[in-house]
């Protein structure tokens, strides 16, 4: 039986440091997948054409007799022995970093032999922050509304995740950079990684942590005070990003509100 993993989070969110120190355990995969929005792609076409009606009423049409979920679970299973015969692996791990596979996460929890999720959180300013600085041709309203998207769409998708019964794990950055070993133990316990699978995590977390650079404090988290935002960037930043903070617990001055 093969087991995918997804690492689920917006970009700049500590997803690549969790990716890089999952694959040096039994999970191999891509540096980034972005295969799910093409397998997202073939499900909707088939619930498509499954609900279209077109050559219902048609002798000998395959349309007619289409059973789109059996389709969909052996398109599934397709996927699922391509990856292992490109990746030579029976644990997957993909990290595909846009709201796809967020959005998809319900029907590759449905649909796969097995399937496993982390979603990978960050406090607002930080991670805008750093969105801005990597990609400064976007504007702070784009990052923020990506930043919000990205979250909405796990809470609809962790809310069907659990009605399935499909169990997941949620990682934030603040635990990344101040507890790494605390946070390769849970993943260690969630995967069932062995002694030294979680040994090897731990120290990937350590030594090669989210974002560090030698001259920065990974628990020195920014202050919206202290940005060099104009107001109506802060304004519009506070607008976009205050409901998902507010139930994330998010502070503007610290990390979590007190």
């Amino acid at each position: 039986m093969t087991t995918i993993l997804y690492i689920l989070g917006s970009t700049r969110s500590g997803t690549s440091a969790l990716r890089n120190a999952i694959a040096g355990t039994r999970y191999k995969g891509y540096g980034e997948g972005h295969l799910v929005p093409i397998l997202s792609e073939i499900i909707a076409s088939v619930r498509r054409n499954g609900q279209s009606g077109l050559g219902a009423n048609v002798p000998g049409n395959g349309l007619s007799g289409l059973r789109a979920d059996e389709m969909i679970r052996a398109l599934v299973a397709g996927y699922e022995s391509y990856l292992a015969a490109q990746l030579k692996a029976t644990h997957i791990v993909d990290k595909t970093p846009t709201i796809a596979p967020i959005l998809a996460a319900p029907d590759l929890a449905r649909y796969h032999s097995n399937a496993k999720f982390i979603h990978c959180s960050r406090r607002h300013l930080d991670n805008i922050q750093s969105k801005a600085k990597k990609f400064p041709d976007q504007t702070l309203e784009i990052h923020a509304q990506e930043w919000t998207d990205c979250h909405k769409a796990w809470f609809a998708a962790r809310q069907e995740l659990e009605n399935q019964g499909q169990d997941f794990l949620e990682i934030n950055f603040h635990d990344m950079a101040a507890d790494p070993a605390g946070v390769a133990t849970k993943i260690g316990e969630y995967l069932g990684l062995e002694a030294e699978e979680i040994a090897g995590v731990e120290s990937y977390l350590q030594s090669q942590r989210p974002q560090a650079n030698e001259d920065r404090d990974l628990l020195k988290f920014l202050k919206l005070s202290e940005l060099p935002w104009s107001d109506t960037d802060k304004h519009r930043f506070i607008e976009i990003t205050s409901q998902v903070s507010q139930t994330l617990g998010y502070g503007l001055e610290q990390y979590f509100e007190r």
